[in-house]
């Protein structure tokens, strides 16, 4: 079955990142999977794009809880079988954000909602790769020492 076609999605439950798909237009649903493994034991924020038979799911993963002192990791999980098996790769080898990434959208502390929802995720019909745009508050801050979100293209090799 080609997943483009079938209405691939994915989405969190503030620990797991699921991927299921819709063969009938929405009608029914394939049992969700647990898409992130370790060391990106806690994934939020997932986006999914699906191209030829080929699903990339990325999000944002961290090895412990959602809690002050998070380190957190832009990652990417990839199927070709229909979702049976997932391949997942980190994106980047340096974090991209420290602490909570709050997921409460008005209800959020400061510092906790810097990576908004700038996270997006293409396949490259001409040679199947992700292009991936994801945000980082660790490479700027501003003159109080805050920091300074920027937005980041990451590109499968």
């Amino acid at each position: 079955m080609d997943l483009e076609e079938a209405k691939p999605a994915s989405f969190m439950d503030n620990d797991h990142v699921y991927f299921s798909f819709s063969a009938h237009a929405g009608a029914t649903w394939s049992s969700p999977v647990i898409v992130n493994t370790a060391p990106a034991n806690t994934a939020v924020f997932p986006w999914v794009a699906a191209q030829a038979g080929t699903v990339d799911v990325v999000y944002y993963g961290t090895t412990g809880a959602n809690a002050a002192g998070a380190v957190w990791n832009v990652y990417m999980a990839q199927t070709t079988n229909n979702g049976a098996s997932f391949s997942q790769s980190l994106v980047n080898a340096i974090s991209n954000h420290v602490g909570v990434i709050c997921t409460q959208c008005a209800a959020c502390a400061p510092g906790t909602r810097n990576l908004l929802d700038l996270f997006e995720v293409g396949i490259d019909p001409l040679n199947g790769l992700a292009a991936i745009v994801y945000v980082d508050d660790t490479l700027t801050t501003d003159g109080a020492g805050n920091p300074l979100p920027q937005t980041v293209l990451a590109q499968q090799p």
